[in-house]
């Protein structure tokens, strides 16, 4: 409850922030009505009897004017004393530790959040001032770096919180810095120290919009930032032109990566796809005493050596992260979509959003870490952190995309069984300057590897792992030593030969679980549906996950055979989803004609119960998916295709 009202108290200070409606016109005007210029009479008029009285009139003319003046200086004072203030705390984010608990960093964030909320605000008040040469001479280019740190503030407490209420206010900060053309400047005074911040600027909003899914304001974007870049290339020729050209080769396969794999309308528009959890209602459970858990910590971890990234993103991280948050709230949606209502109302906007507090108290998303490429010691530095914070109710998520090692056992006796325990896992980063020379390079891969093993003494309570590797199976056989639940899904360890996995599209089952609808599309073939057809295919797939959802309720009764592990995981909506997805994933690759061997579908430990993963009515269900979608030449419904497809074998379960 402490760390609510603090959350509370920093949502008080933070929302305060409005972007200036004020332009340069106003601020012209607002200079002139408030300009200390004062008429003072001609010394060649003739005096008159009053000549005394009108010295006295201009002598505090003058001395209105200096206090005036004065006033003003102070005004400067004022401001560049919360400009510097405001630098001091911002630089100090990057010292904060990227682990541990809320009350570690949260005091920092709300110190930094109450003196940007001062600086934007006074700089509002006092814009008149403060754009006067004669006093400050403030630029427009100065407003637009304060707004940009208060946006990258908004998005460093996103990462921090994982509420994506943040990441909204921090796009439209920087959605209306494009729109009022706060660095326009940069390109007219032709300065290189400018220039490299309005890239930067470019970049920060394009992830920012990446993570919202704004596709259609990132294509602007990009082709603003070409531009940018070939001019700053071409003006300064700088050291880091490659660097940039980099970062847009990134941004554009990353894009394209993900853009190929959803269909086009008949207009060659994309089609319109929910990427977050949408929960029409919690279904109710059969409460057995026990309190309900939830998923409170999610690492990810991206470790694929080709895989596309863009900022210490791969692909698949990009898909888990936005799997492990809801989707706004349509109030959300609506404040995003009339940015310039939001900016001027953000203190209004707050309170209506404390009037539904306990509408946002059912819409905390677990906190993640986002690990790419991550060392041995730096992936276990963070689960620790991670397990030290949940508890017996709370669930620990690992999900673990990356390559896979593989390391055969010789020999018997006792030696060989402990070796049995770290035969492999998936890839950790290495140095391969720090790698010792006397080591070869199959010691190199065990040492710099996550072994199933290592994750042990973590199971003391509830974990939930996926595994996307081409070695995912070695997560089967975890020993569960401890009370606490425990469920592993594994990945298929290989595909058909023509589903390009991994590197180009990301992994095949980390899609399945982001967007089912996607991955069908995908191993389908599917390029172009009539938006009309596509909506119908949306609400079947969430048609078929609600009576997942169903079934697994049905057994998780005390006449149900399911693993007590699942019984307490299902309890939470984020993993609930990923269950039923698994179980649809199931069902669409075993019909699927392409997918015939053992090793082409996934598996999971606990096992599962046949009758849930395979229930006849899902079977139909999926039948009538496939005929909507059209393609029902490349799946098989017969039921000798199970036997053909080696059901008999298909590894669903780890038994």
């Amino acid at each position: 409850m402490e760390q609510e009202e603090n959350i509370e108290k920093i949502e008080e200070k933070d929302k305060q922030m409005e972007i200036s409606g004020s332009e340069d016109n106003g601020a012209v005007t607002n200079n002139e009505q408030n300009g200390s210029n004062v008429e003072v009479p001609d010394e060649t008029e003739k005096k008159d009897p009053n000549a005394m009285d009108t010295n006295n009139g201009i002598e505090n003319t003058e001395k209105v004017s200096s206090d005036s003046n004065e006033e003003k200086m102070k005004i400067v004072d004022e401001f560049q004393y919360l400009l510097e203030r405001s630098q001091q705390l911002f630089a100090g984010l990057r010292d904060l530790p990227p682990t541990g608990s809320q009350k570690q960093w949260q005091p920092y964030f709300k110190r930094t959040f109450e003196v940007y909320t001062k600086l934007w605000k006074y700089q509002q008040q006092h814009r008149a001032v403060l754009e006067n040469k004669e006093f400050y001479g403030l630029k427009r280019v100065e407003i637009g770096e304060i707004a940009s740190k208060i946006a990258q503030l908004y998005y460093h407490y996103y990462l921090r919180t994982s509420e994506t209420n943040y990441l909204q206010e921090s796009c439209i900060f920087y959605q209306a810095i494009h729109e009022r053309n706060y660095f326009k400047e940069t390109s007219e005074n032709k300065s290189s120290a400018l220039m490299i911040k309005k890239l930067r600027y470019y970049a920060r909003f394009i992830v920012v919009c990446l993570l919202l899914n704004h596709y259609e304001t990132i294509k602007q974007l990009m082709e603003e930032l070409n531009l940018l870049v070939d001019e700053y290339t071409k003006i300064f020729k700088p050291s880091d032109a490659a660097e940039w050209n980099v970062v847009i080769t990134e941004i554009s396969n990353f894009l394209e990566a993900d853009k190929k794999l959803l269909p086009t309308d008949l207009d060659g528009h994309m089609l319109s796809v929910s990427s977050r959890l949408s929960i029409d209602k919690t279904p109710k459970l059969n409460k057995d005493g026990t309190p309900k858990l939830k998923l409170q910590e999610a690492i990810l971890v991206g470790n694929h050596q080709n895989q596309m990234k863009f900022s210490e993103l791969t692909l698949d991280m990009f898909r888990m992260l936005q799997l492990l948050e809801r989707e706004p709230t349509s109030a959300d949606k609506q404040n995003s979509e009339n940015n310039e209502e939001k900016k001027d109302n953000m203190a209004e906007d707050h309170s209506n959003d404390k009037s539904n507090e306990k509408n946002s108290m059912r819409r905390i998303n677990p906190h993640k870490y986002l690990l790419h490429r991550p060392s041995f010691g730096q992936l276990m530095l963070y689960i620790t952190t991670a397990f030290k914070e949940i508890s017996d109710n709370s669930a620990l998520l690992l999900f673990l995309s990356a390559d896979g090692v593989k390391h055969i056992i010789k020999g018997e006796g006792q030696e060989s069984e402990l070796q049995q325990g770290y035969s492999g896992g998936i890839a950790t980063s290495t140095n391969p300057r720090k790698a010792e020379k006397t080591e070869t390079s199959e010691q190199t891969a065990l040492t710099h590897c996550l072994h199933p093993i290592d994750l042990v003494p973590f199971t003391r309570k509830p974990m939930f792992i996926i595994i996307d590797s081409n070695n995912s199976t070695a997560f089967k056989n975890i020993p569960k030593v401890f009370n606490a639940p425990l469920v592993s899904l594994m990945s298929p360890i290989e595909y058909p030969g023509n589903i390009n996995d991994s590197a180009h599209s990301g992994g095949l089952f980390t899609l399945f679980l982001h967007s089912p609808i996607k991955a069908i599309s995908f191993i389908s073939d599917i390029t172009e549906m009539a938006n009309e057809k596509w909506n119908e295919c949306k609400t079947k797939i969430k048609e078929i996950e609600n009576y997942i959802s169903d079934l697994y309720n049905a057994q998780a009764t005390s006449t149900g055979n399911i693993d007590k592990s699942y019984k307490r995981f299902i309890q939470d909506d984020f993993l609930r989803q990923i269950l039923v997805r698994y179980v649809l994933c199931c069902n669409i690759l075993q019909f699927n004609e392409q997918f015939k061997e053992p090793s082409h579908y996934p598996c999971c430990n606990p096992p599962l119960p046949q009758s849930l993963i395979f229930d006849p009515q899902i079977k139909e269900k999926v039948k009538e998916l496939i005929t909507l979608m059209e393609v029902s030449d490349k799946y098989n419904f017969d039921d000798t295709q199970a036997s053909t497809n080696g059901s008999g074998s298909v590894p669903q379960t780890a038994s």
